[in-house]
């Protein structure tokens, strides 16, 4: 029998199964009232679909899903999948670029990334917060252009279209978010 988890012990980075589908707690809220019961609001990704929303699960139980996560590193595209090796076993998986449509934006070779696996299943990619990449091509520095801030678009080496400050050039590395795909800051 699987273990069965309630809404008020759901807590970020926990898996759960709701119908057909595992969902993974990104953030939750619990709000008490002085007369009413507590109310549990939970910010959840749909690990199958990639979706994100805020669920109101007062009251509900969950059956846990157990998810594995597994260490890889990123090592090449072929055709229309990604293929990526076992850290420890050394074993390669290929994951369709469809199921990455937002990560490929950051996806270098050799990059170390973890796959989360519910049996069989592929579920998603989790990327690190931060990645760092080559600027391909910048545009040039407007003169003058410090009314607001002053930035410009800049191509990265995964063909990511990012606003930098005017400083950034072709050919230098830059760090960006891989939840919103902005620019942190320079790289090394």
């Amino acid at each position: 029998m699987a273990e069965v988890i309630h809404a008020k012990d759901l807590r970020a980075g926990m898996t759960f199964i709701s119908g057909n589908d595992i969902f993974l707690v990104l953030d939750n809220s619990f709000n008490k009232t002085a007369m009413g019961k507590g109310i549990v609001k939970c910010r959840v990704k749909n690990l199958r679909t990639g979706t994100i929303t805020w669920n109101p699960l007062t009251g509900e139980k969950f059956e846990k899903a157990e998810v594995v996560t597994i260490p890889m590193s990123f090592s090449y595209a072929s055709g229309d999948n990604y293929v990526f090796m076992d850290n420890g076993t050394y074993e390669t998986i290929e994951i369709n670029e469809k199921k990455l449509e937002w990560e490929k934006k950051f996806i270098t070779e050799g990059m170390q990334i973890k796959v989360r696996k519910f049996g069989d299943e592929i579920l998603d990619v989790a990327m690190p917060d931060q990645v760092t990449l080559l600027v391909k091509e910048a545009e040039d520095a407007v003169q003058g252009n410090s009314v607001n801030s002053a930035g410009k678009k800049a191509w990265l080496e995964t063909g990511l279209e990012v606003e930098v400050p005017q400083f950034i050039k072709t050919g230098e590395k830059v760090i960006v978010n891989t939840i919103d795909g902005k620019y942190v800051g320079r790289g090394k």
